[in-house]
């Protein structure tokens, strides 16, 4: 299903090389301030944006979905 929803996506050398969906945007700027801690902030970005993405649902993860591919940053 295509829904709108909030990612936390990470850039390399300007491109995006992974999405994971967060169910609200205060969660994603946690999970953002976190990652950007650990990792060397030069090399890679974090960005949180609300974006239409194609999403399934996953009992694995951990708010229940998952997005399969980012159609409209």
């Amino acid at each position: 299903m295509i829904e709108t929803v909030t990612a936390l996506l990470l850039f390399l050398n300007g491109n995006m090389i992974e999405h994971v969906y967060k169910p609200d945007l205060s969660s994603c700027l946690k999970s953002k301030r976190i990652a950007s801690r650990e990792l060397n902030p030069e090399r890679v970005i974090f960005s949180c944006k609300i974006i239409k993405a194609k999403v399934e649902l996953d009992d694995q993860a951990k708010y229940g979905k998952r997005i399969i591919k980012v159609l409209d940053e």
